[in-house]
């Protein structure tokens, strides 16, 4: 017997839904390595700055994909603020600071969002 439309759909929205939970879930974690990388760029390291915007990039994308424009609206301020910097340079103090602030508004609407199943 084949599917039906209708249990093509639901099995469909599942699936969607098994997939935000895991975004959401890998949001969390990668926070906190942008978290760790804005430590690490205080301390001078040049290098963390393109993970912190790699990281935000695809939070922003899969975010706008799965529907949770604020979430990407919060990650996309994060690569944003990344991306302005010059390369191989360490951020001045008030891009840092602008950078923490983004940073917990990401963390705000990421603690809107339910908790995984794990």
């Amino acid at each position: 017997m084949n599917p039906t439309p209708e249990d093509n759909a639901a099995a469909m929205r599942s699936r969607i839904a098994e997939l935000a939970i895991k975004f959401i879930d890998r949001s969390r974690e990668e926070l906190a390595t942008m978290r760790a990388g804005l430590d690490r760029l205080r301390g001078g390291d040049k290098q963390v700055l393109p993970e912190i915007r790699n990281l935000a990039h695809r939070a922003a994308g899969t975010g706008a994909t799965l529907g949770f424009g604020a979430l990407s609206d919060k990650a996309r301020d994060i690569e944003k603020i990344a991306e302005a910097q010059e390369p191989g340079a360490v951020p001045d103090a008030a891009t840092l600071e602008r950078l923490g602030s983004a940073l917990d508004a990401l963390e705000a609407e990421l603690a809107r969002m339910p908790r995984g199943a794990a």
